[in-house]
């Protein structure tokens, strides 16, 4: 049986310098490698190396690692620099990260302004710097999801506790943020090893509403739903479901019985109060379509999103996702016109422009979902492994056919689509809710 370190216990020449805890899943340590350099030691109590998913686990880990070290993500995300078993007792899964210093979790330091307020009956968000602190917090804060999300890597266990901020005056924002505890983070495009075997991790009072659903699985605008809450805290100055009974915390994230919330200051320019108080408002959507993605956030809270979501929160209604935020708004009844004006697509290819530029080229029958989708980025989860089917007939005419039971309906010009089509030049493919207005990831077909 494994057996805890100690102080001044060596392995694999990490000496430990402190026992810093356990952990659900791992008991955790500052240690020193040879040369002297701090390291955060992990030691595993799950998975343990009899579990049938323990190989996997550590080829998934890597993967993760992989991804976090080779785009944007290995300026936020703390940096695996070993990972072994050894025999400790007996057989241990281990695993060293860089070790930050100099910083505390974004849960401390509230809880520090708190203490300061039950001191002084003053609350510290009412201070300018506060404010201004808070703000700047959330900016980074939100660089760091999308660029995890750009990743392909769902957190699937974002808290406070787990954003780490270094004072940093080199930068321009004047911190460096560090996300932690991406060891049971899960990878967009592949299963996670202890799926069916144990449940996903999260934590009380931050956990999406994909965590609480039986035999439901955390996917990007999981991460999404707690950047809201964390968010909220930040900005509105407090937790919007906060209860000790984690069921009555689940009836109020399902119920969303909230308006667009008042900020506690007003958000420097070009950003617009009501556009920020808006779009944490869709972070908390129930539908995790309806939620905007991690671009789309940081984008208002630096005032670069399209301003469609002013109305909305002025009036209290529920805010329709913007153009924009990889979310399309339904198109009106003149663009369906010209849509189905343009001419029938009767080439030998046919081609498929994303939002952005991007295009997809076919010639052959072609079975349309996430899988062929994902370069035009996170939104293609939306679609289903097999959303809808493009083929081009023996006269010539491109028609698509929907694929029955899928998660979200297969729009054309906004429109469910519930029977074969022929596909005209102008027609805009997506998938989404078209009573809701959502469309996901929207590519407009043109001639090859």
């Amino acid at each position: 049986m494994a057996k805890k370190l100690r102080v001044g216990d060596t392995i694999r020449g990490y000496r430990v310098t402190k026992v810093l805890g356990p952990g659900m899943m791992a008991i955790s340590y500052g240690a020193e490698a040879p040369g002297g350099v701090k390291i955060f030691l992990k030691q595993y109590k799950s998975p343990s190396p009899t579990v049938v998913w323990y190989s996997q686990f550590v080829d998934y880990q890597q993967e993760v690692a992989s991804r976090v070290g080779s785009g944007k993500a290995a300026h936020y995300a703390v940096r695996l620099i070993d990972a072994f078993e050894e025999t400790w007792g007996g057989r241990t899964y281990f695993a060293a990260y860089e070790f930050v210093a100099n910083g505390r979790d974004l849960d401390h330091m509230l809880e520090e302004e708190r203490e300061i307020h039950r001191r002084t009956k003053v609350a510290p968000t009412r201070d300018p710097a506060v404010w201004a602190r808070h703000v700047t917090w959330a900016k980074v804060f939100m660089a760091a999801i999308a660029a995890l999300h750009e990743s392909r890597i769902i957190h699937a266990d974002l808290k406070p506790g787990n954003v780490f901020l270094v004072k940093d005056p080199s930068l321009g924002s004047g911190y460096q943020l560090k996300l932690i505890d991406t060891d049971f983070s899960l990878l967009v495009d592949r299963k996670a090893p202890w799926h069916g075997y144990q449940g996903y991790v999260g934590t009380d009072n931050y956990r999406s509403l994909e965590h609480m659903t039986r035999g439901g699985v955390p996917i990007l605008p999981s991460d999404i739903f707690t950047c809201g809450l964390i968010l909220y805290e930040l900005l509105v100055g407090a937790h919007p479901y906060w209860r000790e009974d984690q069921t009555e915390y689940a009836k109020l994230a399902r119920a969303y019985d909230l308006k667009p919330p008042a900020l506690l200051g007003m958000m420097p320019a070009p950003a617009d109060n009501a556009e920020v108080s808006a779009i944490l408002h869709r972070c908390l959507a129930p539908d995790p379509i309806a939620r905007p993605t991690a671009s789309a956030v940081r984008a208002a809270l630096s005032g670069r999103a399209p301003k469609t979501a002013t109305a909305a929160a002025s009036t209290g209604a529920r805010p329709r996702p913007e153009a924009g935020a990889a979310a399309a708004v339904k198109p009106s009844a003149g663009a369906k016109s010209v849509a189905a004006a343009g001419s029938k697509l009767m080439s030998e290819q046919i081609q498929f422009v994303a939002t952005g530029g991007e295009s997809l080229q076919i010639g052959i029958r072609t079975e349309m979902g996430k899988a062929v989708l994902r370069r035009f980025g996170a939104d293609a989860e939306f679609w289903d492994d097999k959303q809808c089917t493009v083929e081009r007939r023996h006269d010539g005419q491109w028609i698509v056919t929907p694929v029955p039971g899928t998660v979200n309906e297969t729009l054309v010009n906004g429109a469910p689509l519930t029977t074969t089509r022929p596909l005209s030049d102008g027609d805009v493919l997506a998938a989404g809710r078209s009573a809701k207005g959502i469309s996901k990831l929207p590519l407009t077909a043109r001639a090859g």
